[in-house]
């Protein structure tokens, strides 16, 4: 199963570099590549799916219907954003037991205040410590005999303090947490001290345009990390690369100069168009 695969490639000595999907094509993207791991974001899963901002606008419903289609097609263990878990402890409870049954490796759950907010716009507030743990306490509960993951994450930091944000995440440990998720770290010492204070291990959120320091995987596992998702890159990337070819049209401009185009052919190939093609010629085409 998907969180027992994850299990044991924590347990490895390399770092777990799990880039963002947001949509099918960044996931046949990722999977023709090969990672360990796939990060699927509620921001970039809901703004490409729905056109909202991250804001507790879309439901539990709305990111298990986007998530579960992913880990569908995913050669890689999914971990998946859950927000504070849509509502009420109920709604946590039920939300476990359904990104369980999608084949999900890792829920995402924060100690933000419902609904919650994007941890990069300098905005997010902490609900207090004991509300959190017991979140976890309902997640592990509804959890019951199955292998999923729980990742805690806490945006103390931006409020609290670093020191209060490293004692979060140690009752949270402590409380059911399998990874433990400091959002929004500064700057390379923080991300070092944080792995060093707790004892679970600890993801970095390199998120472009983010206040946290992007690097390489490398460079994490120096500083003790042992899973750093890179949910922004691929969007933002993408995004640019759409922008300058709109732009390029509206001047007048079909082939977008300068833009340059993934090969048509080696999309239908990711596709799958080959095995229908095969199938059609084994069986005969209608």
């Amino acid at each position: 199963m998907s969180g027992t695969e994850l299990r044991a490639k924590l347990k490895d000595d390399h770092i777990i570099a799990a880039p963002g999907i947001y949509d099918h094509m960044s996931l046949l993207m990722a999977n023709d590549i090969g990672f360990d791991a796939h990060y699927a974001s509620g921001y970039w899963g809901i703004a490409s799916a729905m056109g909202e901002p991250d804001v507790g606008v879309a439901g539990y419903s709305d990111f298990l219907r986007i998530f579960s289609g992913f880990t569908a097609k995913s050669k890689a263990p999914v971990i998946a954003d859950a927000d504070t878990g849509f509502g009420s402890l109920a709604n946590l409870a039920h939300a476990v037991k359904g990104y369980q049954e999608a084949g999900i490796a890792a829920m995402q759950i924060e100690d933000q205040g419902f609904p919650k907010i994007c941890g990069h716009v300098g905005k997010a507030v902490s609900v207090p410590a004991d509300e959190m743990v017991r979140r976890l306490h309902v997640a592990t509960e509804a959890r019951g005999e199955g292998d999923l993951l729980f990742i805690a994450r806490t945006d103390a930091r931006r409020t609290e303090g670093l020191d209060a944000a490293i004692a979060r995440l140690n009752r949270y440990a402590d409380n059911g947490a399998d990874i433990l998720f400091l959002e929004a770290p500064q700057n390379t010492d923080e991300i070092a001290r944080a792995a060093s204070e707790t004892n679970k291990p600890l993801m970095v959120n390199a998120a472009h345009g983010g206040f946290t320091p992007v690097l390489a995987p490398s460079e994490y596992q120096k500083l003790g990390a042992k899973l750093v998702i890179y949910p922004a890159g691929a969007p933002l990337a993408a995004a640019q690369a759409a922008r300058n070819f709109y732009a390029g049209l509206k001047a007048g401009d079909a082939n977008a100069a300068g833009v340059g185009h993934f090969d048509f052919n080696e999309m239908s190939r990711l596709l799958g168009i080959d095995d229908v093609v095969a199938l059609q010629e084994r069986h005969g085409s209608a």
